[in-house]
């Protein structure tokens, strides 16, 4: 591995200095848990490495109104943990709660996940059932990206060169909301899923019509993604067994799944049929 400068800055306005005199040669870490796998494999061969660890208000969560606020070098750990998550973004808990193992996840952050732009990111598909938004930050000031377009591609995300992903700022759900994740994988082990799901829907004061519906994909595309005709299939509708089947199969045909060594497309699609309606039966929302 060839020789790297590296910083510990204690300010952001420090950590976007060097990120903006280094450019493209100077990389941000956190947890470092990608950083150190793209390094040795000589996926990225940057001069520099920008320790966000020592940066004061990047890590944390805070409850800001009616959305949440989480700093994006917070451990997966500290959103496993929270009995807050757990009760109020379940979808989300449940993510973080799957990543790698306890060890990953003590220094593994929910930024990084994202920044990493792996079609498998767990945090991903939850964060794209709440309407999440990322907050980028410059030298040159700030900007919100929703993170359903901060995917570009496998390995690609939407920040600048000089930019930091430093907040994920997620809208509380509304009453009656019932969201779930569930990460499919061959074994109970330490393992990428070989596909993510998540799904939410909100119910009218009647408790059985559909008012608003998520449906996101993870390792179903390029990206991790929403299913927006199957979303406009339960909205309006009395929420029952059948209409949530109904819209597992247009989401499996929708799903822009791939043969991989890991898994066939074939298979995928039938997983994402049976899993949508086992997702929202644990999420409390679905009976039978």
């Amino acid at each position: 591995m060839a020789q790297l400068d590296y910083y510990r800055p204690k300010t952001l306005e420090e950590a976007l200095a060097l990120l903006d005199e280094g450019r493209e040669q100077a990389v941000p870490v956190a947890g470092a848990t990608d950083v150190w796998v793209n390094l040795r494999a000589k996926k990225i061969v940057p001069r520099a490495l920008v320790s966000l660890r020592a940066v004061a208000g990047l890590a944390g969560l805070r409850q800001d109104g009616a959305s949440l606020s989480l700093g994006a070098t917070t451990p997966h750990w500290v959103v496993e943990d929270s009995a807050w998550m757990a009760e109020h973004l379940p979808a989300l808990h449940r993510a973080c709660s799957a990543v790698g193992s306890r060890q990953v996840r003590n220094v593994g952050t929910v930024g990084g996940n994202l920044c990493n732009a792996a079609p498998s990111a767990d945090s991903a598909v939850p964060l794209l059932l709440y309407d999440a938004r990322c907050v980028l930050r410059s030298s040159l000031g700030a900007r919100e990206v929703a993170v359903a377009d901060f995917f570009l591609a496998p390995g690609k995300n939407a920040l600048r060169p000089g930019e930091l992903l430093t907040e994920i700022r997620v809208p509380l759900p509304a009453p009656r909301t019932f969201a779930g994740y569930w990460k499919h994988t061959r074994r109970k082990a330490m393992e990428l899923p070989l596909l993510g799901v998540g799904a939410l829907v909100t119910l009218a004061a009647d408790g059985d019509t559909v008012v608003g519906a998520r449906i996101a994909l993870g390792v179903a595309g390029p990206v991790p993604l929403r299913i927006a005709k199957a979303e406009a299939v339960l909205e309006g509708r009395k929420l029952t067994v059948e209409a949530v089947r109904e819209a597992a199969e247009i989401a499996a045909q929708e799903a822009q799944v791939r043969d991989s060594w890991r898994g066939k497309a074939w298979y995928r699609r039938e997983m994402i049929r049976v899993l949508i309606p086992r997702v929202l039966t644990e999420a409390g929302a679905l009976n039978g």
